[in-house]
């Protein structure tokens, strides 16, 4: 599953997640995850730039496992680094639900 925009979205124990957001590293700024780790791990980070031309912006890339059955928040944050400063904020919402392997689906 890839997440662009906020919203709330069910995922089921042991499932892995991706949080897709447009960014531009060539310039400083970066997405910041905060989550909480009773719930999900963060797997891995990926950029992938549009292009080579200095200045091009890309998509960071998030990938979540979801630990165990709840409700959690992953707040990513867009900014620099270096400043206490943060341009751009995503909510996601998150339903962590069992696995019954008794559901069939059509």
């Amino acid at each position: 599953m890839i997440m662009n925009r906020p919203q709330e979205l069910a995922v089921k124990v042991g499932t892995d997640f991706h949080i897709d957001l447009p960014s531009n590293r060539t310039t400083g700024y970066r997405w910041q995850p905060e989550y909480d780790s009773t719930f999900v791990l963060l797997i891995g980070v990926n950029y992938d730039q549009i292009s080579k031309r200095a200045g091009a912006g890309g998509t960071e890339s998030f990938t979540f496992k979801s630990l165990r059955k709840g409700r959690t928040i992953i707040r990513m944050r867009y900014g620099r680094p270096w400043e206490n400063k943060t341009v751009k904020e995503h909510t996601y919402r998150l339903v962590i639900i069992e696995f019954d392997q008794n559901l069939t689906t059509s």
